[in-house]
């Protein structure tokens, strides 16, 4: 199929975020870089569409429609919304009947890493995929950091990928995973915004976390709640590498948080 392709091997074991960064310093001289999960398939013209938007476009981070495997009439994922907090939000339902009513092309926060194109300059100068986020949540990571340094992130719906995955009903997660999402997004927020609109977002983060702790309380989602609270106790001891990768957004800053923030949601997390 291709027979003038490079393949590496690379640890099984390993965190897609760790393994994705390995192009970093194995990929030279390409234009852009294609990050696939290893139960999508591009329909044949997807990765030329998703190259066509994003020189047209001038984006430097472009996702496709990502639909179900075996029902492809299905819409798993036309682009993400993120809220102040980090958290993320679908712009389709999910099982949603694709009748095109989402096949515009628009930019968006975020893209799913499933599937998504990404300049290589800019993948090189975000340092790539926060490794310590794992397998959860550095994609929307790597697309704030893409938005905070002036580039567009940007959904190419006539690009179509199947997800397999993403087309099975998942248990709800579990409580260590649970773990892991809220303070992988804590820590997205932390990192990204400027000092003097921190100042203005953690007490609003804080707040909602409390509540929501409190709420899962009382609905005996005991789990959630401790999610949520030890997701701020896990930064609070990492501050000194926070402080460094604050320098690092900070290099590569090129737009203010009022121009980012007009692709955020308004309100609290979202499900």
């Amino acid at each position: 199929m291709l027979p003038d392709a490079y393949l590496r091997r690379v640890s099984a074991k390993a965190a897609f975020a760790t393994i994705a960064n390995d192009a970093l310093h194995t990929v030279q001289g390409s234009s852009f870089l294609l990050f696939c999960h290893d139960d999508v398939a591009p329909d044949p013209n997807a990765v030329r569409l998703l190259v066509e938007e994003a020189l047209r476009s001038n984006a430097g981070i472009v996702g496709p429609k990502i639909v179900r495997w075996a029902d492809p009439s299905r819409l798993l994922d036309v682009g993400l919304a993120v809220d102040k907090t980090g958290a993320a939000e679908p712009l389709a339902d999910r099982d949603e009947l694709d009748q095109e009513q989402h096949d515009s092309v628009k930019d968006v926060f975020a893209v799913s890493w499933a599937c998504m194109l990404v300049r290589s300059d800019l993948f090189v100068a975000l340092g790539g995929f926060d490794p310590a986020m794992g397998d959860h949540g550095a994609d929307i990571d790597l697309c704030w950091r893409a938005q905070v340094a002036g580039a567009r992130v940007m959904v190419a719906p006539e690009a179509r990928v199947r997800h397999l995955e993403g087309g099975i009903e998942a248990p709800p997660a579990p409580p260590e995973t649970l773990r892991i999402e809220a303070r992988n997004r804590l820590r997205a927020m932390l990192k990204s915004y400027s000092f003097l609109h921190l100042l203005r977002v953690i007490p609003q983060a804080a707040v909602v976390a409390v509540v929501e702790a409190v709420v899962a309380i009382f609905t005996r989602h005991k789990g959630e709640a401790s999610a949520l609270l030890s997701a701020w106790w896990w930064n609070f001891k990492r501050l000194g590498e926070l402080r460094s990768l604050r320098r690092d957004v900070k290099k590569t800053r090129a737009v203010p948080d009022s121009e980012v923030r007009r692709l955020q949601v308004r309100g609290q997390r979202a499900g």
